[in-house]
């Protein structure tokens, strides 16, 4: 039986959140248990104690950083239930759809923000667990970045390329899934993030960020 003083399943409101979304989101990755819990919690619903399991972590330093991690509105209440006799919350992550150019242009600015937090946390989660665990280390891996200056017509052609891109790239994986079910091969969960946004600060290096010379790897 669920307490009549447990919280509500889903997101935190807004407005009972402890920290705003523009401090959220940088402190949902700045601790390791946190970044490892957003990756779980990316994979279903988990409690506390499942999540100190597969870290091999004390359940109550890892309960204290979900609990943060809810508290800041960075994961959703999936559900509760009953282990050993007590009755635990189950979390999980936010869910990021897609969203068209067209139902884009339909939401707020808030529930854009809203969103794109959303979306750009559960890529640095990623992120950062891989390189934790030592995956951006192993080849085949793709890290390229670069801030070059868009026209307007550019900055359009750039947005098509990330959506056309992504559309190969779910042909690719539904393909893979196919030969696999045939094969009976193992697969790779790979994290593909396609980025193309306008820089946070307008300046840029002279001669671009990338130098060619001796140190180049």
């Amino acid at each position: 039986m669920i307490s009549q003083g447990a919280a509500e399943t889903g997101r935190k409101p807004i407005k009972e959140r402890t920290k705003l979304p523009d401090d959220a989101l940088p402190s949902s990755v700045r601790h390791w248990i946190k970044v490892e819990a957003l990756a779980i919690f990316h994979e279903g619903e988990y409690s506390a104690g499942e999540v100190a399991l597969l870290i091999g972590e004390d359940v109550k330093l890892v309960r204290n950083h979900i609990r943060e991690l809810y508290d800041a509105g960075c994961i959703e209440l999936a559900n509760y239930k009953e282990v050993g006799g007590y009755v635990r919350a189950v979390y999980r992550a936010i869910e990021a759809p897609e969203i068209s150019d067209e139902a884009a242009k339909e939401m707020t600015v808030e529930e854009r923000h809203d969103v794109s937090g959303a979306i750009t946390q559960g890529i640095l989660a990623e992120t950062v667990s891989s390189y934790r665990n030592g995956k951006l280390d192993i080849d085949p891996v793709c890290l390229l970045w670069d801030a070059p200056y868009f026209d307007s017509r550019g900055e359009q052609e750039a947005h098509e390329l990330m959506l056309d891109t992504y559309g190969k790239v779910k042909k690719i994986h539904g393909k893979s899934v196919n030969r696999m079910s045939k094969s009976g091969q193992t697969g790779t969960t790979s994290v593909v993030a396609l980025l193309a946004f306008e820089r946070g600060r307008p300046g840029r290096p002279t001669g671009g960020y990338f130098k060619t010379g001796k140190n180049d790897w």
